[in-house]
């Protein structure tokens, strides 16, 4: 097919020829709020749910498929995701010079560290109640003195451990504090870059392929594996192939002509890896190829039927969700343990729905009493307690408040 050279970007080149039968020019901007997005989040939440909700099951799932197993790549779709978000909302002001660093960081604190906290705590509450009740726990090393303090700084993924630890899961939410801290210099390095989008998604496709190298070769895992053991290694070519994304999607709309079947290839391409646990980068790839997709068809009004207020309100509470799973699952199969003589058995199939309803439950909880006010509460504190005589702090938002900023 012949190449159509794409206008509207700053840096001519090789990179900007996109064949355009299946790519057109971008003739508007984004929406604040990409609604489908955000629906996307539950989705992937609950992809990793399925990951550990397969742990307590009977059935041999691994035997079938590996789409459950290959439930982990849902963090690194939300790795690309927060990139991909976050300069959505503040590209604008890198690109004027009106970013507040610290303004952002207070953000994003209030925005991960409040239910990390009570997550954390509500684990010490039960690991405490356990060992005084004499029972015993199958990874006593996951809940020791020494894990405390790296989980509370939020540097469990740092590699300072050399397992998890307390709410497991909560290890991605240290390599995305880890990300924040750099998404500053890597915005403007990305900016600076003297290539249009598309020399910027090769370069970022390149940094993937050496952070995988880099991976095998150094920790001696494969890069979607990293979690407790250098997750930062893990986030970071992720979330810069984020913001990369977002530089293409200003530049490029998918051809709406093409939509449904560049969407089915999409998805059935990730089925058809995860399904033969394939190499998960390509998985990573195609999961960055369906949020440009969905943002591209979003802003073509397509897709309402994933923006309605069901699947955003999923979507919104997707973050509580992927924090509170692992702590139902493991009190309420630890406690049928000791109440039925073998809860595993295909007799008590019916536990697993109620098990997942238990933990819809808990997240909304969680999402409206915690997570929420604590976050407005923090966001008020930090624009009062910071405020100079003459200059408040830069302390922004975006627009209007993207809901699928992270998790």
């Amino acid at each position: 097919m012949r190449p159509t050279r794409v206008v509207g970007t700053n840096s001519p080149g090789w990179n900007e020829l996109v064949p355009m039968p299946l790519f057109k020019p971008a003739i508007a901007p984004l929406p604040d709020d990409v609604r489908a997005l955000t629906a996307l989040r539950f989705f992937a939440a609950f992809w990793v749910l399925a990951l550990h909700y397969t742990d307590f099951m009977p059935a041999d799932f691994a035997a079938v498929t590996g789409f459950f197993a290959e439930g982990k790549l849902g963090v690194d779709f939300f790795f690309v995701l927060s990139g991909f978000i976050l300069t959505h909302v503040y590209l604008g002001r890198l690109e004027q010079g009106d970013f507040a660093w610290q303004g952002f960081m207070l953000r994003r604190f209030a925005r991960l560290y409040p239910l990390h906290l009570a997550t954390f705590f509500v684990v010490v509450a039960y690991v405490t109640a356990g060992r005084l009740a004499g029972i015993g726990f199958s990874v006593p090393e996951a809940y020791t003195l020494e894990a405390v303090w790296p989980n509370l700084l939020m540097l469990h993924a740092w590699g300072i451990q050399d397992h998890m630890s307390w709410n497991y899961v909560s290890w991605s939410i240290s390599a995305e504090w880890f990300a924040y801290l750099l998404f500053l210099p890597l915005s403007l390095l990305v900016l600076r870059l003297p290539f249009g989008p598309g020399g910027r998604l090769v370069l970022a496709g390149l940094g993937l392929l050496v952070a995988s190298f880099v991976a095998e070769q150094a920790i001696g895992r494969p890069l979607t594996h990293l979690t407790h053991d250098f997750g930062i290694l893990r986030i970071l070519p992720e979330f810069v192939l984020g913001i990369t994304l977002y530089h293409a999607i200003r530049t490029w709309d998918l051809e709406a002509r093409h939509a449904g079947a560049i969407l089915a290839v999409t998805l059935g391409g990730i089925l058809a890896i995860v399904h033969w646990r394939l190499d998960g980068l390509w998985a990573v790839v195609l999961l960055a190829f369906l949020i440009f997709a969905v943002a591209s068809l979003a802003r073509q009004g397509r897709l309402a039927w994933l923006s309605g207020p069901v699947p955003v309100y999923l979507g919104e509470i997707s973050y509580a969700i992927y924090m509170t799973h692992a702590i139902v699952f493991i009190v309420f199969f630890r406690g049928l343990g000791l109440l039925l003589r073998d809860p595993a058995s295909p007799h008590f199939w019916w536990l697993g729905p109620i098990a997942l309803a238990l933990t819809l439950v808990a997240a909304m909880l969680a999402h409206h009493l915690v997570e929420r006010p604590a976050r407005r509460w923090l966001n008020r504190l930090f624009a009062g307690g910071f405020r100079r005589p003459s200059q408040a702090p830069r302390i922004h938002a975006a627009p209007k408040a993207h809901r699928g900023a992270v998790f």
